[in-house]
């Protein structure tokens, strides 16, 4: 059976922080879009054999 101490001022749970609990409001800025998002190290490109020998396996 576990122990469950009497001191619980230093759980996580029970430790209240200011910064956690204020919400803020979003802006027009956090809304504005500059595109879409295109990673730098993107995987080298498939042929086509290889996509549908791949789909193949797959599909058993």
């Amino acid at each position: 059976m576990p122990v469950i101490p009497s001191d619980t001022t230093n759980f996580p749970s029970v430790s209240h922080n200011s910064n956690q609990h204020e919400s803020h409001k979003a802006t027009a800025q956090d809304h504005l879009s500059k595109g879409p998002q295109i990673p730098d190290h993107m995987p080298p490109k498939a042929s086509r054999e290889e996509i549908e020998a791949r789909k193949k396996e797959l599909n058993k």
